[in-house]
Parts: structure tokens; C-alpha cells; sequence
């Protein structure tokens, strides 16, 4: 990895394209693991939106990729000297850092929400580390994947 990669250049195209679709694959494979009453809720929400908008998940992902890059950057500076063998590691050794950096990016997007979205993160929000904790390593992976 070289620490002086700005994660930036992920939003350029064509990268930007192919960082967003493995985003919302990783998106969808978390979605569909979720299993019981958050389960259900979860995948009822995003069934709603792709009623609305069959690429809801995509068109979200994309919007707030800058967001996630911001938030990711001094994760990724932090990570050059930790000694982690992926940025994946490092981010699932972190874990309660990058759940807070999450929730600050899903907080910010969930004002602009329409009410029905507004709803369902306010009454999911406290199980959000709990459901992105275990797709972090894969997670760092596309990133890092991306950056080379």
C-alpha cells in the first residue's frame, strides 16, 4: 500500500463506477445475511425503495461515496504504520471508531431522507455496528483494491 494514495481518486471514473458496484454488491450480501427482526425490517425497507427506484441501493451507494471516502481517510493514513496485513484488518480492529465514523455519514444522509428512510434508520440505528462490523474486512478490501 502506498500511504500517500489519496482515496480521492476512488470517485474518479471509471474507478468510481466499479468501487460503487462492489460496494453495493457487499451492500446487498450484508442485507441478505440479516436474519430475524432486523432482518426482515431491513429488507422490507430496501424492497420499499426498489419500488420506488429498482437501483435505490445503487443510486445510494454512489451519492454517498464521497462521504464514506472523507470519513475513510484518516483510517487509511493511520493504516500505512499500523502493522495491519489489509486495510480490512484494520478497520475490523477498529471497529467502534468506524462504526461512529458509519453512523456520522448514515446521521448526515438520514435528515435528507425521505420520512419512510428517516424511520427505518431511527429505529434501526443502534443495531447499525452490529450489522457492518462483520463486512468491514471485505469492505477495506475493495477499497484497497481500488487504490493499487
Amino acid at each position: 500500500m502506498d500511504p500517500m494514495t489519496d482515496l480521492k481518486r476512488l470517485l474518479k471514473d471509471p474507478t468510481r463506477g466499479h468501487v460503487t458496484d462492489e460496494l453495493v454488491a457487499l451492500a446487498q450480501k450484508t442485507i441478505d445475511n440479516q436474519s430475524g427482526l432486523t432482518g426482515m425490517a431491513l429488507k422490507s425497507a430496501v424492497a420499499a425503495a426498489k419500488k420506488v427506484d429498482n437501483n435505490a441501493v445503487h443510486t445510494g451507494v454512489d451519492q454517498l461515496l464521497p462521504n464514506v471516502i472523507e470519513e475513510l481517510e484518516p483510517y487509511w493514513s493511520q493504516y500505512s504504520g499500523s502493522g495491519a496485513n489489509s486495510f480490512g484488518d484494520y478497520l475490523a480492529d477498529n471497529e467502534e471508531k468506524v462504526t461512529d465514523s458509519v453512523l456520522k455519514i448514515g446521521d448526515s444522509f438520514s435528515g435528507r431522507a425521505p420520512a419512510p428512510a428517516q424511520k427505518v434508520y431511527s429505529s434501526m440505528r443502534g443495531k447499525i455496528g452490529s450489522i457492518i462490523a462483520p463486512a468491514l474486512p471485505e469492505f477495506g478490501a475493495i477499497i484497497e483494491r481500488h487504490t493499487t
